[in-house]
């Protein structure tokens, strides 16, 4: 934080025994006691504002029914316009704070200070945002509450009928003013229906209660910061509907004609524009101003091109390039040399376009900012110009979970540098989760604490992640990563250790022990080759990571935990990561079917007849339905958890409908037709 801890000392007295926050140095025993509770009774008020916002009720309320659960005890709930009993705790912009000299209003936004002055404990925010943060950093410090992850199951509430504070005096700011679980924008690969995350997941059976959740869970661990529209936002701007015919001109020239999106357009790939056309500068800033004025409390928009490639190679957009190509093994030269336009670095000429709007939208909507990933063939810094004051770069960082890889981490960390280095702000997208190989476990939550921090050093302070509702699976990498985008000077060996303690207790070693098999395993075999992260089924090195004796070690510390759990709920928790477990070992099982098949086709390269000599036999036919069963059950697993935060459904169904998946089980579909069709033979190649 960049306000830290200003004269703190904390104690709590919970049920006779002291509870003190590690951060916050030894208690004053001279000091008298704040009661809240004291042997299940009521020894103070929740004071609010006569008039509060709806986010202050909100953070009071929570205040209320957390001391609630942990003691037993209802406070009153009084307005500052009336007569509280006994010791006052006010939360957000009453008269109480605001006549104080808490300094509040100075404080950076999502700022809060959280002090006691004799018999009133004040809890305020430089916002609402900052109020609600004051209540949840109040809870987990001197309550000792913890949100591991959405749900009951996830909520660790210590109960305690005498809840009593000593001296309190503590100071937060955020250190990353952008703490987004993304993604925003155009995702779901789809002609019809919503193509955001959010709302495609509901049409697939996710519940409104299950987001919900999840949004408390981002809240109470402080995920938030700016608001910031969108993604991939071409088709938002430049609907081929509205502009196809009347505005041919506005679309990228690809070989000599414009390419303008047909039926199957999915809103988030090709659909690419000209970006030297002025009138498509003039369309997308009269888009933002028309967005900002609806929308006011926002305080930036996406303007990224759109996903894929399909990028305008009419001379004007060309003349920005520097015409350097771009440098991806497995892309042979020749292949680039006959087609630069599809290979082009257009990172200049993309960011032309961003700081043309920019400065464009300052004319009206002063301060409010332009993103632009810096993604595909604009992901290095620009050549010849510098990002707007009020463009901000964000760098798709993929991913600081392969950074046991020195080469792919090294990379990594030039691209951020640079951008850093000419940008006034800069963010970066994180992908914790990715459409290939969805929501299986990849725990490098050291890694990504490591990233976090290298970052935040560079002066990098917006961040978003690609993410799903994986906890069972990732969760450790989310809990961690919102803790040090607060606070960058924490240390997240102490935050696992935490997480652990408290929510696992005599199990707590064996559960360590279970995550740190994961860590440890993934981090070898990334260090080895990245194509283990995410790559083709022909390529991936997903079954050299994913290994039976893994898996036999995971499940024999999870076993481990049950015997030593000593209450149903830890119980429950362990049962949590024994699903999420399981998910990944059958989608290891459905790749390894699918695997003996492709590797049975491939196995001569100079063959070109594989397949055809595959089918001939009919021998074939079971590993094919055995490979079909397995994604099936697959399938079946991943619908019934579907609500129950173990795995991210939404990137299931992605994967199932647009990735590897897809392909697969219809490749394996159609070769099995094919084993039934009669007089299938095979001639020789030569």
């Amino acid at each position: 934080m960049r306000r830290k801890l200003t004269a703190v000392i904390s104690v709590l007295v919970l049920c006779g025994v002291l509870l003190e926050s590690a951060s916050c140095g030894r208690g004053s025993a001279g000091t008298k006691e704040f009661v809240i509770t004291e042997n299940g009774q009521a020894r103070s008020t929740i004071v609010m504002s006569k008039t509060p916002t709806e986010a202050e009720m909100f953070a009071v309320m929570e205040l209320q029914y957390y001391i609630r659960i942990a003691s037993g005890v209802l406070l009153p709930l009084k307005t500052d316009d009336q007569k509280p009993g006994g010791n006052i705790i006010a939360v957000g912009q009453n008269r109480y704070n605001k006549n104080s000299k808490l300094g509040f209003k100075e404080l950076a936004p999502e700022g809060f200070r959280i002090k006691r002055s004799g018999r009133i404990l004040s809890l305020v925010g430089a916002d609402d945002a900052g109020t609600a943060f004051a209540v949840y950093e109040f809870l987990e410090k001197y309550l000792g509450i913890r949100w591991l992850w959405p749900g009951e199951l996830g909520e660790v509430i210590p109960k305690n009928k005498t809840i009593a504070a000593g001296a309190v005096d503590l100071t937060q700011e955020p250190d990353f003013i952008w703490r987004d679980r993304g993604p925003g924008g155009a995702l779901w690969g789809a002609a019809t229906g919503p193509t955001e995350m959010h709302e495609r997941e509901l049409l697939l059976g996710v519940t409104r209660e299950h987001q919900k959740q999840v949004e408390l869970w981002e809240k109470r661990n402080k995920w938030g910061g700016l608001k910031i529209y969108g993604g991939h936002c071409l088709g938002e701007i430049f609907p081929p509907e509205k502009y196809g015919k009347t505005h041919p001109e506005y679309f990228a020239l690809i070989k000599g004609e414009r390419e303008i999106p047909g039926p199957d357009y999915d809103y988030k790939h090709r659909g690419q524009i000209c970006t030297t056309n002025p009138d498509v500068v003039k369309v997308a800033v009269e888009w933002a101003r028309d967005f900002f004025d609806k929308n006011p409390e926002y305080d930036g928009i996406h303007m990224t091109l759109n996903d894929g490639v399909g990028f305008c190679e009419c001379a004007n957009c060309m003349a920005l390039d520097t015409g350097e190509l771009i440098n991806r093994p497995g892309i042979d030269a020749e292949e680039m040399k006959k087609q630069p336009g599809k290979y082009r670095i257009i990172t200049d000429r993309a960011f032309t376009f961003m700081n043309q709007v920019a400065e464009e939208l300052q004319k009206t909507h002063p301060g409010k900012y332009v993103m632009c990933m810096a993604y595909s063939r604009y992901t290095n810094p620009p050549k010849n110009i510098k990002p707007h004051k009020y463009v901000i770069p964000q760098y798709c960082l993929w991913s600081a979970y392969a950074h046991a890889n020195p080469e792919e981490k090294a990379k990594h960390e030039e691209i951020a540098a640079g951008w850093a280095a000419m940008s006034d702000k800069m963010g970066i997208y994180e992908y914790f989760i990715n459409g290939s190989w969805p929501g299986l476990h990849r725990l490098a939550p050291y890694r990504f604490a490591e990233s976090i921090k290298w970052l935040y050093g560079r002066g990098i302070t917006l961040y978003q992640t690609q993410s799903g509702d994986e906890f069972a699976i990732n969760g450790l990498n989310y809990y961690v990563a919102g803790k040090l985008l607060w606070d960058t000077s924490l240390d997240e060996q102490q935050i696992l250790d935490d997480f652990y303690a408290t929510g696992f207790g005599s199990a707590a070693d064996a559960i360590k022990r279970f995550h740190n098999r994961l860590i440890k395993a993934w981090d070898r075999e990334i260090a080895k080759d990245k194509k283990v992260a995410c790559y083709s089924m022909k390529d991936t090195r997903l079954l050299e990571y994913l290994t039976p004796g893994l898996f036999e070690q995971c499940y024999a510390d999870l076993a481990e935990a049950q015997k030593l759990a000593d209450d149903d709920l830890i119980r429950q928790r362990v049962e949590f990561y024994r699903k999420g477990l399981r998910y990944t070992q059958l989608m290891a099982r459905a790749t390894e079917a699918s695997r003996k098949i492709v590797d049975k086709i491939h196995k001569d390269k100079n063959d070109a007849f594989g397949l055809v000599r595959f089918l001939a036999d009919k021998e074939n036919e079971q590993l094919v339905k055995e490979a079909l069963a397995a994604w099936s059950e697959r399938d079946t697993y991943a619908d019934e958890l579907k609500n129950d935060y173990v795995l991210a459904y939404f990137w299931v169904r992605y994967n199932s409908l647009t990735r590897y998946r897809f392909y697969v089980v219809n490749y394996l579909e159609n070769m099995l037709k094919l084993f039934n069709t009669e007089g299938l033979t095979v001639k020789s190649a030569h």
